[in-house]
């Protein structure tokens, strides 16, 4: 592929200021046509990182027009509260008069629109935090999604919404917004549609490819050129990887998509990624090169952003919209993540590694005693990005409810169906019939894809608390956990050693004093890596001799491994042809034809 400065689609360059919006739509008959919500975006004050939002609302036929500006952003599970970035907010009627808007809750607004058909909302907008779920106005770039600056007609969510964008000379427009033949305007189809459309303004890179004639975009500020061959590499292998994801499902459900890379780090704990119905949202940073393949957020896509739990479908932006099904909708996207990865470009140890680390990351937390994954999911609006002071990862429940389904229906069905057919019906059932799931329906979806009842399996090990029969399910599939020695460490690899990022809570490294940035340099005298420091090595027990670079200074420390189980694979003369059988239909790298029902 090639890097296109101004591709067709999403990325314009703007030549000056844009003027007002038009004037209220009419049909060929010069009559007003039904309620249309118009928004301006611009981009009003770099040095005092401002936007100027004005929302204007035509055809309107009621006494009182009530407007809110959502509370939080969907996929990012915590209220943000964006009306506390809200300046000099003004309403005036048609004829320009202003109109008094009291507040009736806490970020709505409440006007008496003295029987006028149009009402018009203005406001500045404080944008100063770089975040996923944040906006921000700099000199060179602007950044922000549509729940921080679109207010709600409340009674019109299926209104449809034009935006214009007014901004700097020079500047380039992203948006995951629908195009029009006006390079500054662009549509949504609905409200939801609206706000959940990231947009980037400024000056920046812009790379395409198209997957089977739609167009995809890296959008980014490059910290370098990045040389063509680099580009063509990186876009073909983000094409495979939606490729394979549409294999599942059969088709791609946007008419573009977007990855947008924020120039800055994250300024708030909303740093890692997020996703969108068309787009993702990634916070790490200046980019050099293109980023990888983001499996976890393409798999959203589909996976929360259309298969979405009821108690979200449609999404309450005022309050938090608490849920049991987060297991599934973030934890099974959690096992597809290196799922995705393994089908599209090779290597088991990738998947496997990510069903064990879920699996130990589960058994060595005190809270799966007490907290099962549906409670997991409704209590993550506590602290979804901060500590709380007792809590378990529902990514990480899902991530091995997801396998351990996916290899129990294969099991069941003897092939010929798994969790893909189970992902498929919920597509079809509940998102293309427009409704959420509850979770009664996503244990019947099971059932019915598996051909045997599995109520004891949500009752044990979903809404209670007991431990899955894991070498049960991963022998299926020829696969066995077995005990290793373990220090109980994760960080990253430097020149010097592996430097230690975290712990587990009374683990080996813990209990020996170890501390978070301490770079191991050696064990036992050998050079330390990544995977002998945290993913186990030795024996249970074993003690072992560290040297560890602290403040410059090396000292010694000794640690006595802990226990940890690892899942590897059974010789294949010691599985029986049905153990085969499931381990070849799982592992396999191309999407299985469902089979006929």
């Amino acid at each position: 592929m090639t890097r296109h400065a101004t591709p067709p689609f999403v990325v314009r360059i703007v030549v000056g200021l844009t003027c007002a919006l038009a004037s209220t739509p009419t049909d060929a008959q010069g009559r007003q046509l039904a309620f249309h919500a118009e928004y301006t975006v611009a981009v009003k004050d770099t040095a005092s990182h401002l936007f100027h939002v004005t929302a204007t609302f035509s055809q309107l036929h009621q006494p009182r027009l009530e407007l809110a500006l959502p509370a939080w952003t969907p996929g990012w599970y915590t209220i943000e509260n964006y009306a506390k970035n809200v300046l000099r907010f003004t309403v005036t009627d048609g004829a320009g008069t202003r109109l008094r808007a009291p507040l009736s809750h806490a970020q709505t607004w409440s006007i008496d629109t003295r029987g006028s058909d149009r009402v018009t909302a203005e406001f500045d907008y404080s944008a100063t935090v770089s975040a996923v779920n944040q906006a921000k106005v700099t000199s060179t770039y602007a950044f922000f999604t549509g729940t921080q600056l679109f207010l709600e007609p409340v009674g019109h969510r299926s209104a449809p919404a034009t935006v214009r964008f007014v901004v700097p000379s020079g500047w380039r427009i992203a948006t995951a917004l629908r195009d029009t033949p006006d390079s500054t305007v662009y549509t949504a189809i609905d409200y939801d549609a609206l706000v959940d459309a990231p947009t980037m303004l400024g000056t920046f890179d812009v790379y395409r490819f198209d997957v089977d004639g739609t167009p995809h975009f890296f959008v980014q500020k490059s910290v370098a050129p990045i040389p063509v061959d680099i580009v063509a590499a990186a876009t073909a292998k983000f094409a495979l990887m939606v490729r394979t994801a549409r294999a599942i499902f059969g088709s791609l459900p946007y008419e573009k998509y977007l990855v947008f890379s924020l120039p800055d780090t994250a300024e708030s704990h909303a740093d890692g990624a997020l996703e969108h119905l068309n787009s993702y949202v990634g916070a790490e940073g200046p980019m050099v090169g293109l980023p990888s393949p983001n499996t976890h957020e393409f798999f959203h896509v589909w996976n929360v952003k259309r298969i979405r739990p009821a108690e979200m479908w449609p999404y309450d932006y005022a309050r938090p919209n608490e849920t049991p099904s987060l297991w599934v909708s973030e934890g099974i996207t959690s096992y597809y993540g290196p799922l995705l990865w393994y089908r599209s470009f090779g290597g088991d140890s990738v998947l496997l590694r990510s069903v064990d680390g879920s699996a130990n990351l589960i058994e060595l937390t005190e809270a799966r005693r007490y907290i099962s994954p549906s409670d997991a999911s409704i209590s993550t609006w506590l602290g979804y990005d901060t500590p709380v002071a007792f809590s378990i990862s529902y990514y990480a429940q899902g991530a091995v409810l997801g396998a351990l389904l996916d290899l129990s229906i294969l099991h069941d069905t003897h092939g010929r169906r798994g969790l893909d057919d189970v992902m498929r019906a919920l597509y079809r059932q509940f998102y293309q019939k427009g409704k959420g799931f509850t979770p009664d329906d996503m244990r019947r979806t099971v059932t019915a894809v598996a051909g045997r009842d599995y109520a004891d399996f949500f009752r044990r090990y979903v809404t209670g608390v007991d431990v899955p029969p894991f070498n049960i399910i991963f022998g299926y599939a020829g696969f066995e956990r077995s005990e290793v020695g373990y220090l109980g460490i994760f960080g990253q690899p430097t020149p010097q050693g592996y430097r230690i990022g975290g712990m587990v809570p009374g683990g080996a490294a813990a209990l020996a004093g170890l501390k978070r940035g301490d770079i191991i340099v050696s064990g036992d005298g050998m050079p330390m890596k990544a995977g002998a420091a945290g993913m186990g090595a030795g024996t249970p027990g074993q003690r072992v001799n560290y040297v560890v670079l602290r403040g410059g200074k090396e000292l010694p420390v000794t640690a006595t491994l802990a226990t940890r189980l690892v899942l590897r694979a059974v010789r294949p003369e010691s599985t029986s042809p049905e153990q085969r059988l499931v381990r070849e239909r799982w592992l396999a790298r191309s999407v299985p034809i469902p089979a006929p029902r």
